[in-house]
């Protein structure tokens, strides 16, 4: 059996048009050797009307991998299990592509140190923090990124809306860990760190460039600011403890220490600080356990 030249991932969640436009853009650009996965994470009738399209379709590159209980990290991990190409992209199901956006992933691993690759990201809602090319988590535990730029480079993580990992780098690496839960707010991030450990490069490339709408409903968004930030502060904490030293924890607990307090003042609401702080703590003693 021919081994394709890439698989194409891209799990989805409530997003029924999306989800098809996204297909779709992505078959567009896929040669004949590429496998195209959707897993779907939506509710039964959603499900069924996508596997449904898919059929009518009668494209022989794409799948749907249907799961009942939603969880980016292991809709990932599905996707992975149900593919065999050596270079694997990830996208959201709310993104944009470029043309040539998989050609470019793909070109990036003629050099055989790359072992995962970021492309170039517009957001539609979210601003930059950091100049181009910068995606790295912070001392303070904050996420620093720009994604925006031209010029290619060596970073430290990948972002989940548009990234690829060769096939090697994730034997070497291990799955993407189901403990990042709710918003799964950096499981981009611990597998980077995991690659990046075991040998391999990391690196932005431009051309590889998708629009990121940052749909506000579907997908791992929470619908209310608290959830969002519960999710927030528990899985800052988990990387922390999967990743750092002890006493380099104490400068990331401080700095989320003022952001809760920050956000308790914003909401109107004392008691959302402690709770806030405990749910960092939770999720650093879970951390602090070995991956599931």
């Amino acid at each position: 059996m021919l081994t394709a030249s890439c698989s194409v991932i891209v799990p989805t969640l409530d997003r029924p048009e999306s989800i098809r436009r996204v297909l779709r853009e992505v078959l567009d650009q896929a040669g004949a050797d590429v496998e195209v996965v959707a897993v779907d994470q939506s509710a039964p009738d959603e499900r069924a009307a996508l596997r449904r399209w898919a059929m009518e379709r009668g494209d022989p590159r794409l799948t749907v991998v249907e799961r009942d209980e939603p969880g980016l990290p292991a809709a990932r991990n599905a996707g992975v299990a149900a593919t065999t190409a050596p270079i694997v992209v990830f996208l959201d199901d709310d993104v944009t592509l470029d043309p040539g956006c998989l050609g470019a992933h793909v070109a990036a691993y003629v050099d055989p140190t790359v072992g995962g690759v970021v492309g170039r990201i517009r957001e539609e809602r979210l601003r930059s923090n950091a100049p181009s090319p910068t995606c790295r988590i912070g001392l303070d535990g904050r996420t620093r990124v720009g994604l925006d730029g031209d010029t290619s480079g060596e970073v430290e993580t990948v972002k989940g809306a548009n990234m690829s990992f060769r096939r090697a780098a994730l034997h070497d690496a291990g799955p993407f860990d189901a403990a990042y839960r709710g918003t799964a707010l950096l499981e981009d991030a611990d597998l980077s760190t995991r690659v990046r450990r075991a040998g391999w490069r990391l690196v932005f490339v431009p051309e590889a460039a998708i629009i990121h709408h940052h749909h506000p409903t579907g997908g791992v968004r929470m619908g209310a600011d608290a959830q969002t930030e519960r999710w927030r502060f528990h899985n800052t904490g988990l990387f922390m403890a999967r990743h750092r030293s002890v006493p380099a924890v104490l400068p990331a607990l401080a700095t989320f220490g003022a952001i809760a307090v920050a956000r308790a003042v914003r909401w109107r609401d004392p008691i959302a600080a402690p709770r806030l702080v405990r749910e960092w703590i939770k999720g650093w003693a879970e951390g602090r356990r070995p991956p599931r």
